[in-house]
């Protein structure tokens, strides 16, 4: 068990190490570094009329720190309910909350969303299909932003029957219209995660994922992409 964490570990800060260097290589792109603090939990919903119901709730709240002084400029909470449409595919509906500060300019966000999602193992490999729709009210204007998110996400065991996985996914933005304040339809970013995943329960119910999240963003007004290289730190319970 040692040995697989020793050489998880080391494969880890060679890809995050790759993966640096090639967003340092980039061509006309703003580079910042931050962390990233998540907290996702998803259980059953017990309601009267619905305890026989494949119903689901779902919360997560993020607290995310850039730049040089690793200061707080996001924070999102995000409730929601699903339904399990099989035992492999669910479909959601959810509200959100962003609260955005940066240099200058602080603003807030309302925002709506669908989901559909579809989990299918391979082997020992687990691979999660997120399709995320957005309705975004932003503060900074009066028009309504609709945006779309694609998400593959994989996660296998380091070595048999080890608590200890290798976590990847990558997610794609899309906005679907323009909007008074700044939203260009076409590619918005991409979120590229590697890291490593620890299940803490015999159930696994409780996760623990770190690893390096490479986040560009395409900025419409000038031309030069923003490249985020991120820390990232999320913990997952499932009561």
């Amino acid at each position: 068990m040692e040995r697989s964490i020793r050489r998880a570990a080391g494969v880890l800060v060679v890809a995050v190490g790759l993966a640096a260097a090639w967003g340092e290589l980039a061509h006309g792109q703003i580079q910042d570094a931050g962390i990233w603090l998540g907290a996702f939990s998803q259980g059953e919903l017990s309601l009267t009329g619905l305890e026989h119901a494949p119903t689901r709730w779902w919360f997560d709240g993020q607290a995310r720190f850039l730049g040089d002084d690793f200061e707080l400029f996001q924070g999102i909470v995000r409730p929601g309910v699903g339904y399990q449409l099989t035992e492999k595919q669910s479909a959601w509906l959810g509200y959100a909350w962003i609260g955005e500060s940066l240099p200058g300019l602080s603003f807030h966000e309302n925002r709506i969303w669908e989901q559909w999602a579809l989990t299918q193992d391979v082997g020992d490999t687990s691979v999660l299909l997120r399709s995320r729709l957005e309705q975004r009210f932003v503060s900074l204007g009066d028009q309504v932003g609709w945006r779309f998110r694609q998400m593959v996400r994989v996660q296998r065991p380091v070595a048999d029957r080890s608590s200890l996985l290798w976590v990847a996914w990558d997610e794609i933005f899309f906005h679907l219209n323009d909007t008074d304040w700044g939203a260009r339809t076409g590619y918005n970013q991409n979120r590229l995660f590697v890291g490593l995943g620890r299940q803490s329960s015999s159930r696994n119910r409780r996760r623990t994922e770190i690893g390096y999240l490479y986040q560009q963003i395409d900025v419409a007004e000038d031309g030069a992409d923003l490249s985020n290289h991120i820390l990232s730190i999320n913990f997952f319970l499932s009561p």
